[in-house]
C-alpha cells in the first residue's frame, strides 16, 4: 500500500520538495534510521518531461550530507547518458556519482522465472523460462536504502511502466530483457496496453518477491 500519495492538477517545486522530504522521513523511519549507503534508480532523459530528474536531485540533497549516495539510471537498453544529458536531467548531481547501466557485460544472473509459470500467465502464447539477469551493482554492493524514481504511464509489455519494471528491465541484461519482451510480444501487445496486471507484469511480481525481496528499497511514482 502507497505510504502517501498527492493529487493536483499542478505540483509546484516547492511542495514536491515538501513531499520529498516526507519521503526521506518515512524511508528513514520504516526502513533505515540512519542509511549509509543510498542508491537511486531514477528512469533516464527519455522520462525527462516528467520531473523524475528533479525529484531525484532532491533526494540526492537529502542523503548525500550523511551517506555514499549513488544514482544508476534505469537505462534497459537505451543508450547512455553524456555528462551534458546528466545535467540536464539530474541538475547539481556530481558526474561520478552517476553510473551508466550497461545491458551487456554488467549484469549477474540471479535465478529465473520457471517457464511454467510464463506458460500460465500467457494462456499458453509464451512457453520459456525468463532469466533473472540484474545489474551487478545493484545486486552485489551492500545498500542500506534503494530509492526507485519513476513515471507511470500506459506500456506495450507491462501494462504501465514502473514499479518493478525500473529494476527488471531498467536494470536488466539483455537475455532477459529479450526472453522478456518477445513473451509479451507474443501474447499481444494490445492485451498488454493499459492493463494493471499483464502475464509479465504477474511473471515480475513473482521474480521481485523472490529475487529481490530483501532489498531495502522503496517508490517514489510520478503519475501524468
Amino acid at each position: 500500500m502507497p505510504w502517501f500519495s498527492e493529487k493536483a492538477e499542478r505540483i509546484g517545486t516547492d511542495r514536491l520538495g515538501e513531499l520529498i522530504q516526507r519521503t526521506a522521513a518515512e524511508a528513514r523511519s520504516r526502513i533505515c534510521g540512519q542509511p549509509k549507503r543510498v542508491l537511486l534508480l531514477p528512469p533516464d532523459i527519455t522520462r525527462a518531461h516528467s520531473g523524475a530528474g528533479l525529484l531525484t536531485e532532491m533526494l540526492y540533497r537529502l542523503f548525500s550530507d550523511e551517506a555514499d549516495v549513488h544514482v544508476i539510471p534505469t537505462l534497459g537498453q537505451h543508450v547512455p547518458h553524456t555528462p551534458e544529458q546528466n545535467v540536464r536531467m539530474f541538475g547539481s548531481i556530481p558526474e561520478e556519482r552517476i553510473h551508466a547501466h550497461d545491458w551487456r557485460g554488467g549484469c549477474v544472473e540471479v535465478g529465473e522465472i520457471p517457464a511454467d509459470l510464463v506458460k500460465e500467465t500467457t494462456s499458453g502464447a509464451a512457453d520459456w523460462a525468463i532469466p533473472v539477469v540484474l545489474n551487478r551493482m545493484l545486486m552485489e554492493e551492500p545498500w542500506d536504502l534503494v530509492i526507485n524514481v519513476g513515471h507511470v504511464v500506459p506500456h506495450e509489455v507491462l501494462g504501465f511502466a514502473n514499479h518493478n519494471k525500473n529494476c527488471l528491465i531498467g536494470l536488466a541484461g539483455k537475455d532477459m530483457i529479450c526472453a522478456a519482451h518477445m513473451a509479451a510480444a507474443c501474447y499481444g501487445i494490445e492485451n498488454n496496453l493499459g492493463t494493471l496486471t499483464t502475464p509479465l507484469r504477474a511473471c515480475f511480481n513473482w521474480a521481485e518477491e523472490e529475487y529481490l525481496g530483501d532489498l531495502p528499497d522503496l517508490y517514489v511514482q510520478v503519475v501524468m
